[in-house]
């Protein structure tokens, strides 16, 4: 062996060794999309453009904005403005919704705004015409998926001052036709609505959560007919604010997550089969301060799935290292994002792995945290010679 290679190798070993064992895989790189998003509330990531390049949207509270950025594909972010006056807006999703292959916008907000989605009419970039599904609905939560397994696209909201977690049945036409369903009508102070199969019988269940005292983690049964049954899964988690659920410990079926504002809790419940399936509780973090934001996807690209989480009164984008046995190791992004209101992950630059976005609703901020692997920003600035 050559006396540079010995040497290169001592160097690594040295280097290796004066990083902490409990260091993150990866740092994140900040990137502030919008700086006085008045009240930014809530983000989400897609391809609303059609442009192969990931976009941002938002939904800005005191505001009243829903607003989508424009990726250039280098991560410069033109803005977009898509409603003005969408009172008190809480929430933005995306998705096809019409089925026309492009990616519309849903929004969730006040009386002025209740449920609606805008349809994506084309042009460079997209025009959106206005659609409200729901008028008189205090929207706080949306989201879209086809619940009712018919190929299209439905709407569930959930609405905190009237108690309600709601699905909308998409029957076509044009422009499309919605038919409200109740799935619980006295779910109170309804904040988050969530839809996925949880019980694996291959139709969609609904998940929600009701943050006053006592707090609920709840989740509706599908009978393949749209009949839901309420199946509590924790019955005071004081302050239940989100909910989300993946297979978190990779065995094949879907635990669900939440976060609990005075809790101050982000846990998660590990589905232990049986049916309908029986939950245990393991919590990440009993101390970040009115957690109100979760969200669990493959942050490190080890092949299991993080968690990730905002603390309003903590400031903090944080997120949890699973090892491969869901124990959790604590890693925060950003400890000053004042009054942290949502998370969300996907690989915004398309560069293989998994960066971070968040609102800080004090702040007014949307900001994305590019993921930089640590073996990245390690680096040897000397030549060695023989």
């Amino acid at each position: 062996m050559t006396k540079t290679w010995l040497l290169l190798i001592v160097m690594l070993v040295l280097l290796l060794l004066a990083v902490p064992a409990s260091a993150a895989p990866q740092v994140f790189t900040e990137h502030t999309i919008k700086d006085d998003f008045n009240g930014a509330d809530s983000v989400y990531a897609t391809d609303v453009d059609g442009d192969g390049d990931v976009d941002v949207l938002g939904a800005a509270f005191d505001a009243a904005d829903i607003t989508w950025w424009e990726n250039d594909g280098s991560e410069n972010f033109a803005e977009h403005t898509i409603k003005d006056d969408c009172g008190s807006a809480n929430c933005v999703y995306a998705t096809d919704v019409d089925g026309d292959g492009d990616v519309d916008v849903l929004g969730a907000g006040g009386y002025l705004c209740g449920i609606t989605w805008w349809e994506n009419t084309g042009g460079t970039p997209p025009n959106f015409t206005e659609h409200t599904i729901k008028g008189d609905f205090d929207g706080i939560s949306v989201y879209a998926t086809d619940v009712d397994g018919d190929g299209d696209v439905d709407v569930l909201g959930a609405a905190q001052w009237d108690n309600d977690i709601t699905w909308w049945e998409n029957t076509g036409g044009t422009p499309l036709n919605f038919t409200e369903h109740t799935i619980k009508g006295d779910f109170y102070g309804a904040n988050c609505v969530y839809a996925t199969d949880v019980d694996g019988d291959g139709d969609v269940d609904v998940l929600g959560t009701a943050p006053l005292s006592p707090g609920y983690i709840t989740w509706w049964e599908n009978d393949g007919s749209e009949n839901f049954a309420e199946h509590t899964i924790k019955d005071d988690f004081d302050g239940a604010a989100s909910v989300y659920a993946t297979d978190v410990d990779g065995d094949g079926d879907v635990d669900v997550l939440g976060a609990a504002l005075f809790d101050a809790a982000i846990t998660w419940w590990e589905n232990t089969g049986g049916t309908p399936p029986n939950f245990t509780e393991h919590t990440i973090n009993d101390d970040f301060n009115m957690a109100i934001s979760v969200y669990a996807t493959d942050v490190d690209g080890d092949g299991d799935v993080d968690v990730l989480g905002t603390a309003w009164r903590d400031n903090d984008i944080t997120w949890w290292e699973n090892d491969g046995s869901e124990n959790f190791a604590e890693h925060t992004i950003k400890d000053d994002f004042y009054e942290a209101s949502q998370v969300y992950a996907t690989d915004v630059d398309r560069d293989g792995d998994v960066d971070v976005l968040g609102t800080a609703f004090g702040a007014d901020d949307i900001t994305w945290w590019e993921n930089v692997p640590l073996m990245h920003v390690v680096y040897l600035p000397i030549v060695l010679k023989e």
